[in-house]
């Protein structure tokens, strides 16, 4: 049956023995030396992710600083070029109101002498008219002398009734 022979037994825990110290120099050690060397990188792995992700935050709260900045900028931009654009459009208003009002000015003078002119006309028409009339009234006792003193006489009459038209 069963048979333990102690040398059978002292020869095997040798083998035992001698097994495990080649698996532990040529196996375990190899085995831990790259564990630990993979440990290593990914420890530095891990290191240079958190740095990344520290210089990734920085970089966007750049930018979302930068962002803001632009933000404002374009703000007080469009602001600016609104006010330019009102002091424009006031600035043309204020002209076209300049404008129309000389338009109107010279309007009202070119009236005003076209009505002096106008009234000359008439007054010397009226002045032959009357000096005619006279003429054919007095018949042929009419001279150069006596045509002046009615002319002036009727000037007269008529300047008197034209400045109570002012009035």
């Amino acid at each position: 049956m069963l048979n333990i022979n102690f040398w059978n037994m002292a020869g095997v825990v040798i083998e035992v023995l001698l097994l495990y110290i080649c698996l532990k120099k040529f196996l375990f050690q190899p085995i831990k030396a790259i564990q630990e060397k993979r440990q290593a990188m990914l420890d530095g792995q891990m290191q240079n992710a958190e740095a990344k992700k520290s210089e990734a935050l920085e970089l966007k709260s750049q930018y979302e600083t930068k962002i803001a900045s632009v933000q404002d900028e374009s703000d007080q931009m469009i602001e600016k070029a609104k006010k330019d654009a009102q002091f424009e459009y006031d600035r043309i208003v204020k002209q076209a109101d300049s404008d129309a009002g000389n338009l109107l000015k010279k309007a009202k003078d070119n009236i005003e002498l076209e009505r002096e002119k106008a009234m000359r006309e008439m007054e010397s028409q009226v002045a032959d008219l009357a000096i005619s009339a006279a003429s054919k009234i007095l018949g042929e006792k009419s001279g150069a002398e006596s045509d002046q003193l009615l002319y002036d006489q009727f000037l007269d009459k008529a300047g008197e009734s034209d400045d109570r038209d002012l009035d």
